[in-house]
């Protein structure tokens, strides 16, 4: 199954209002070079409404995609002997999230991707191939919480 997820938060739109205001106020007072980094900041945060994540996961690897206007910008794919471990976390109050650490790129961090079936299918993942698996605590608290509920 694939998964999707995007990142721009209530905070980006925070700091894009600030960036704008105050690049136009430097504009309005000839102060150039002020406004042209506001501006251009302001800009780049444009631009990353735009960026989405997209995860596959098959029997022996993992495919993670950033596209750009459904451009594909970086494709990655992960295979299951490259990977050291699987860290799950609770990030935040109510979303879920998944570090693979492997031993050629960078961790990959997996957050806010719907739907949240991802976690359960990168745990079973994880046994499978019989990777080490990391549940800190409080992600494992939420998973009981939830048993406890239904």
């Amino acid at each position: 199954m694939t998964y999707h997820a995007k990142y721009p938060t209530v905070v980006h739109s925070f700091i894009l209002s600030l960036m704008l205001v105050q690049g136009i106020y430097q504009l309005l007072h000839a102060n150039y070079g002020r406004a042209l980094v506001q501006l251009s900041i302001a800009f780049i945060i444009v631009f990353s409404y735009f960026i989405r994540y997209q995860v596959k996961v098959n029997d022996s690897s993992i495919h993670y995609q950033v596209m750009f206007l459904h451009i594909v910008l970086i494709t990655n794919e992960i295979a299951c002997t490259d990977i050291r471990k699987i860290v799950f976390k609770q990030i935040g109050r109510s979303s879920k999230g998944a570090y693979i650490f492997t031993n050629k790129f960078f961790p990959v961090r997996l957050v806010n991707f719907k739907p949240d079936s991802l976690y359960k299918e990168l745990h079973v993942f994880g046994k499978s191939n019989l990777l080490t698996m990391v549940m800190k605590d409080d992600f494992q608290n939420k998973e009981k919480k939830l048993a406890k509920e239904s």
